[in-house]
């Protein structure tokens, strides 16, 4: 399917060939056997070929004093933190860059990005130095910006405004500026000059009427659908103000007498009389669903990465549907993709909608319920806990808090893809105040309670990590935490849920030595910091502090007797007494010896039900006492 999802080129540009074959370059060493073939180093642009050579993964910066090696997959985003004298749009490729023939900032002073750069490439299968000829590109050797850069703007919403003051510019001979761009956005023509600080006195008589400004720079990180490139000669600019005045965002290179421009626009647009790169989108309709191809989504994707190819990350979801040839992802809907997603698509919505999970090997055990204020909140997901919950309780009991539980019996195949009817399920939290989970999943999954009902969201390991000596580097921090992430480290999923809702055992090159995801612990036989921090409770404890009570009632046994010629005559009476020997003797017992009886009690075959009610009933009161 990749051959496939490469045969896009552009945002409505397709091949006219399938390539028959997708040569996937990680290192040098992939390259040098490499005799034929096509590059593709963006997923947001392509060219035709029967072979695919992609360096999309090739990504990577190698700085020295002057000069920085760059690896062709790597986008000048990564690039720009470095200081490159010259650069492009942020979310192309620095390898596409140099192929296509961009214009980047820089352009008034070393024209396209290819004239000044250099390049390690291999051409039919011998590797390169130089200025680009063709072939592969391997690397791109980008000079350092060594001198302070000025920069000054010219704002106005009249496009021959400035049209003309770089007109009359050019007219006085060729301005010293580094960089002479217009940018079109929000009705706002900015113009946009910078030039190194040395020049100061060559360009003043330019920048008179030129307020102080910041370096602008050219990315995609906006919806659009459409998107156009082309040189033309400066002095027929004005054919295009219609155009970009139709466009959601234009940027305009200036050399002397050339314009290099980008426009990108939400409707197809003419261009009449004017030659459009190849890059450039044709006038067929985009079938996209709003996706813009930057591959932001693919860099993030968990579900992408455990089943090992792009074609199942959103970016692989959207082509293959406009190609015809739609796929399924089941995948956790953990949400990563939609935080960096620049068009902002519903892209969670779209995906569950096929989605499909084999959720037969995970049990739905009902769990013991304890109403109150707080509550651990149980569904599906983690039913199967029993021994995380008892922890759980145990540690909060430890702390002076009682917790309840309560358990939501949920379709998971609805919890997962966002279909549950939390309005109605609000209702059960009316007089909580806080919940707490077991798992990431559900801490993550809960969330939309909170547009129903006043209601904090807790996760156990809010509570537990804090008291946890240990390197951070070897702390796993699951994908659904995004708080831990921002002020930790960068979360990586161990495919441990994903296994469970897709009935598989996907390895991981996972390395930690503590997670916050138990399905993670089991599944790399680690610990959470709950497991660091309450032992495992012995199994054989629930009928030890059982036997401790009874032998309290035994040994008030006479008194029980002796009340027996109650029964009859003041039945109550009878009642309270013995209710009150339970009670007396269940008072011995510790408030984590309290919790561990009344979650095991459906475990213990030597109590009729009658007992098991009276003794849940009276541990109910002291607990919530």
């Amino acid at each position: 399917m990749l051959n496939l999802l490469y045969s896009q080129l552009s945002l409505t540009r397709k091949s006219s060939i399938i390539p028959e074959r997708v040569v996937t370059i990680k290192s040098e060493e992939d390259l040098k056997s490499i005799t034929e073939g096509v590059g593709r180093y963006e997923y947001t642009r392509g060219s035709e070929g029967k072979i695919i050579v992609d360096l999309t993964h090739l990504r990577g910066v190698e700085e020295t004093d002057d000069k920085l090696k760059v690896l062709a997959g790597t986008t000048w985003g990564d690039v720009v933190k470095k200081k490159p004298e010259i650069f492009g749009n942020l979310y192309f490729s620095v390898g596409g860059s140099v192929e296509y023939g961009d214009a980047g900032f820089g352009f008034n002073e070393f024209k396209f990005i290819r004239d000044r750069v250099e390049v390690e490439a291999y051409l039919n299968g011998n590797k390169y130095v130089g200025k680009y000829k063709g072939g592969i590109i391997y690397a791109v050797i980008v000079r350092k910006e060594n001198k302070e850069l000025v920069t000054k703007n010219y704002e106005t919403t009249d496009f021959d405004a400035v049209y003309n003051k770089i007109k009359n510019w050019f007219s006085q001979g060729f301005p010293p500026f580094r960089d002479i761009s217009i940018f079109w956005q929000g009705e706002r023509f900015v113009l946009n000059v910078t030039y190194t600080k040395p020049r100061e006195p060559l360009v003043s008589k330019f920048v008179l009427d030129l307020d102080e400004g910041e370096l602008k720079y050219e990315d995609l990180s906006f919806p659009h659908k459409y998107r156009y490139f082309g040189l033309i000669d400066f002095s027929r600019l004005t054919e295009l103000k219609d155009n970009i005045k139709k466009s959601k965002r234009s940027v305009i290179r200036i050399s002397f007498n050339k314009a290099y421009f980008s426009i990108y626009s939400d409707y197809p647009l003419t261009f009449s009389g004017i030659d459009l790169t190849p890059q450039s989108d044709i006038l067929t309709e985009n079938k996209l669903n709003g996706c813009i191809m930057c591959g932001k989504c693919v860099d993030v994707c968990p579900y992408s990465e455990y089943k090992g190819s792009l074609v199942y990350s959103p970016l692989g979801f959207y082509t293959l549907q406009a190609l015809g040839s739609p796929i399924q992802i089941n995948c956790h809907m953990c949400g990563k993709c939609v935080e960096v997603c620049p068009a902002k698509i519903d892209i969670i919505s779209d995906i569950s909608k096929s989605a499909t999970y084999s959720l037969e090997s995970i049990p739905n055990k009902k769990v013991k319920e304890l109403n109150y204020k707080r509550e651990i909140v149980i569904t599906p997901i983690s039913s199967s806990l029993e021994e995380r919950l008892l922890k759980a309780l145990l540690y909060f009991s430890a702390k002076g808090s009682i917790i309840g539980v309560k358990y939501l019996d949920l379709n998971i195949q609805d919890l997962v893809k966002g279909r549950v009817n939390w309005k109605e399920i609000a209702k059960q939290f009316l007089n909580v105040s806080q919940i707490i989970t077991l798992t990431p999943e559900e801490f993550y999954y809960l969330q939309p309670l909170k547009n129903y009902v006043i209601l904090d969201i807790g996760y156990i390991e809010d509570y537990t990590l804090e008291e946890i000596q240990g390197n951070k580097e070897e702390l796993h921090i699951p994908c659904y935490l995004k708080d831990y992430e921002r002020r930790i480290k960068p979360s990586k999923c161990s495919y441990a849920f994903l296994d469970i809702i897709n009935g598989t055992n996907v390895k991981t090159d996972l390395k930690a030595k503590v997670t916050l995801c138990p399905f993670t612990a089991k599944k790399l036989n680690i610990k959470t910091p709950l497991d660091l921090l309450v032992p495992e409770v012995n199994k054989a404890s629930a009928k030890l502090i059982l036997n401790k009570v009874k032998k309290g009632i035994e040994d008030s046994g006479k008194i029980l007797d002796d009340s027996k010629w109650y029964i009859g005559i003041a039945d109550n009476l009878y009642d309270e007494i013995s209710n009150n020997m339970y009670i007396s003797n269940l008072k011995t017992l510790q408030p984590q010896e309290l919790i561990i009886l009344y979650f095991s009690l459906d475990s213990l075959e030597d109590l009729s039900p009658g007992e098991k009610k009276a003794i849940e009933e009276k541990i109910i009161q002291l607990l919530i006492k």
